[in-house]
């Protein structure tokens, strides 16, 4: 993709990030709920979905057929009092729609998790049949998201997720501050399978991702990378190279 800036490059502000960046080691992957959200919550859910949603993705707010959402799968952990949800819904013309449907619904996640609230990414394991069609009928559903009230025993267990130096391909203890905790925040990104399909390395002055160019969990780990660097001046560029795409962030001397 040839452009000097990047959609999401500017488009969050700093008051976002910074709040965001905050919400992540409280939010984990909730798959049981003693509710949904309440009045309040749900206005500020509403407000916050039409405010990270880029042009041509939109997220849909709901409890229409949420209790009939969830389709068991073997040998994956059950949900349980689903009754809320976020459809994302994407132009599928618009350039990278599944990177930014990533980032733009991983954003919502992180502001419920400000609210009180927990969710967990549904990828291919609901009933598509159960989420409204968009009213714009050129759009596509991506993904969905349950959201509501975390019961009470929800997020008591171990998180797993890979060590840091399984994805980095140099050694991150080396790394300046900054770099290393970018890579901390990409590491408590969920992924579809807790595959964490991804790899950073550093050199120079640069932080380079290296992932799928369009995919959800790419663009949920690239939206921590720039939570967690989101107090330096910083620029994105993309390139191809190795087994897929890489994000590239710049980040000028006087941050490194």
């Amino acid at each position: 993709m040839a452009s000097d800036k990047l959609p999401w490059e500017g488009f969050y502000t700093q008051a976002q990030l910074r709040r965001w960046l905050a919400a992540i080691p409280a939010r984990f992957s909730c798959r049981s709920f003693s509710g949904p959200s309440d009045i309040a919550q749900a206005a500020a859910l509403a407000y916050a979905a039409s405010r990270v949603s880029f042009k041509g993705i939109h997220i849909e707010i709901t409890r229409k057929n949420a209790e009939s959402l969830v389709t068991p799968v073997p040998f994956f952990p059950k949900f349980s009092g689903v009754r809320e949800y976020a459809a994302i819904y994407a132009n599928p013309d618009v350039p990278l729609a599944r990177l930014l449907c990533g980032i733009a619904g991983e954003a919502l996640a992180l502001e419920a998790v400000g609210l009180g609230l927990q969710g967990c990414w549904m990828m291919g394991n609901y009933r598509r049949g159960a989420v409204p069609p968009s009213a714009n009928m050129a759009e596509k559903l991506m993904g969905v998201i349950v959201l509501g009230q975390p019961a009470p025993d929800a997020g008591k267990g171990p998180r797993s997720r890979r060590p840091l130096a399984s994805f980095c391909q140099d050694d991150p203890a080396r790394w300046p501050h900054w770099a290393y905790a970018a890579a901390e925040a990409m590491r408590a990104a969920p992924s579809a399978g807790n595959r964490q399909p991804w790899k950073l390395d550093f050199a120079g002055r640069t932080l380079r991702y290296s992932g799928a160019m369009d995919s959800i969990d790419s663009g949920i780990a690239l939206l921590h990378l720039e939570c967690a660097a989101h107090m330096h001046p910083r620029r994105w560029r993309t390139g191809a190279g190795g087994a897929g795409y890489n994000r590239v962030a710049d980040v000028p001397e006087d941050a490194v």
